[in-house]
């Protein structure tokens, strides 16, 4: 197929090879070779490929270069999301001219959909499991006043008058009298507060959390890449 523009591939791949990372060989003073070389054709490990599909430091830094340095809230989401995008994206044909006009279209879908990334990630397991939370605070006041009367009077002569009112605390013209009040309040103030979790595990759920990720790649891929095939 021809060629286009570049892919991320070899967006990388050149990335790589400036920083001095060499898939072919390497120096080796042991060897007899002039300069002191060994080959690595054999070394799955240094080779450009695997490092990509690895998603290592090399290949992540050049990746966050590609992002402009922005990156999710949490460093394993944006690890995640960013090793994600590269394999998913890695033979893909820009769709920009020039990889600087390319990082700008890539920088502004990724601003545009920031927020709702770090939200996915931080609630992913809330999505799945459907967890509601419930908050109730109770608070009650009790107020409670009681009253008791005892009272009793005796008078020496009969023309002395004595009232008894119930609802007075005077007693008038008695020889002797006795009152006591008892008079009792209660206060009680009480605050509980109730918290409850309810989750709800449903494979439908677990599918759908599955494509959040796929949806908002399909938007960097109209944003960012030829379709074209």
């Amino acid at each position: 197929m021809t060629m286009t523009t570049t892919t991320l591939f070899k967006v990388i791949q050149s990335e790589l090879i400036k920083s001095g990372v060499n898939e072919i060989v390497k120096p080796d003073e042991s060897k007899y070779f002039k300069p002191d070389l060994d080959f690595l054709w054999f070394n799955d490990d240094v080779q450009f490929t695997t490092k990509i599909l690895k998603f290592d430091e090399d290949v992540s830094k050049i990746v966050d270069n590609l992002f402009s340095g922005l990156s999710l809230k949490n460093k394993e989401h944006d690890h995640h999301f960013k090793k994600s995008f590269i394999n998913r994206f890695v033979n893909r044909q820009i769709n920009r001219q020039t990889v600087e006009a390319f990082k700008m279209e890539l920088v502004s879908t990724f601003l545009n959909h920031e927020e709702y990334l770090n939200s996915i990630y931080e609630n992913m397991e809330k999505y799945i499991t459907q967890t509601s939370v419930n908050n109730q605070k109770n608070k009650q006041l009790t107020d409670d006043i009681s009253t008791s009367d005892n009272r009793s009077a005796f008078a020496d002569l009969p023309q002395s008058s004595t009232n008894l009112d119930v609802d007075n605390t005077v007693l008038n013209y008695a020889s002797d009298n006795t009152i006591s009040r008892n008079r009792q309040k209660n206060k009680q103030e009480t605050d509980g507060e109730v918290t409850g979790e309810n989750k709800k595990f449903q494979i439908d759920e677990l599918v759908k959390a599955g494509s959040l990720l796929n949806n908002l790649f399909d938007e960097f891929d109209r944003k960012c890449f030829l379709q074209i095939w």
